[in-house]
């Protein structure tokens, strides 16, 4: 049984706040900001391309067949879009040098969104520069609005579990989903998001897995395919339910509003 009208949520605010923005609701300091954001996610994945693990992961994806609908990044070959996304986040994340939101616990939100929007324009062709660009941006603007609202410590690893937020945002803008189906888009991103920061004490490369493994996830079939099964299969209190990414992050519910106010604009 549902906990409250889904309308009472706050995810409700931010659902809205992705599906009615449109690329000239965009102010130039955001354009500018994304455009800088994709430049150096770009060069992260081509710096992260001969690193260890990534020619492994390769090769074991690769085996695994399936529609060859999207590109994999400097490698030459095409996937299905989630193992595509996996890829290229996982080369984006590799050095650990792709953009970072310092005042949102050092998220790097870049490669989780653009890694998505990659794979998912691929596979549906005919998708212009400016919805590539409003896509990056607002799933940006979701990742970092997750971030900065953060108040609680408790060993999240931030890029994977509240960027697989913004991936789910910008792949749902993609795909033209109403503001009810980007609520339960939501809410499957919420049941979809982990990572710990045990892998960075050890030094382990399962770190730039998490950050790709989500991405993955935003690009499966079922997003796609069959957008109206949605709120068959997911929660839509993801912010404020008794288990909810307020309760179980720290997350404050002033982050879901959407506000004039872009939260990567402007940032380094």
């Amino acid at each position: 049984m549902c906990e409250r009208p889904m309308t009472d949520d706050a995810a409700w605010q931010l659902a809205q706040h992705i599906c009615r923005t449109q690329y000239t609701d965009l102010p130039e300091t955001a354009v500018e900001s994304v455009r800088r954001d994709v430049l150096d996610t770009f060069g992260c994945m081509l710096g992260g391309s001969r690193t260890p693990g990534i020619a492994e992961l390769c090769a074991a994806i690769g085996c695994w067949g399936g529609r060859e609908e999207s590109r994999v990044l400097l490698r030459g070959m095409h996937l299905p879009a989630p193992q595509a996304a996996l890829l290229d986040a996982s080369m984006g994340h590799a050095l650990d040098f792709d953009d970072t939101l310092d005042t949102g616990s050092s998220i790097h939100p870049g490669v989780s969104v653009l890694a998505s929007v990659l794979a998912t324009a691929d596979s549906l062709g005919g998708v212009n520069g400016r919805e590539v660009l409003l896509a990056v941006a607002l799933g940006l603007d979701v990742s970092c609005r997750i971030a900065l609202a953060c108040t609680l410590d408790r060993g999240w690893h931030r890029t994977a579990a509240m960027g697989v937020f913004g991936a789910a945002a910008a792949v749902g803008k993609l795909l033209g989903l109403t503001a009810e189906q980007m609520l339960h888009a939501l809410g499957i991103a919420y049941s979809q998001a982990a990572g710990n920061r045990q892998c960075i004490l050890d030094g382990a490369l399962t770190k730039r897995l998490q950050a790709a493994r989500q991405r993955a996830w935003a690009c499966s079939p079922l997003f796609w395919h069959r957008p109206d099964s949605l709120g068959r299969v997911t929660h839509s209190t993801a912010a404020s339910g008794s288990w909810s990414s307020i309760s179980r992050m720290g997350t404050m519910p002033h982050c879901y509003c959407g506000t004039s106010r872009w939260s990567f604009a402007g940032r380094g």
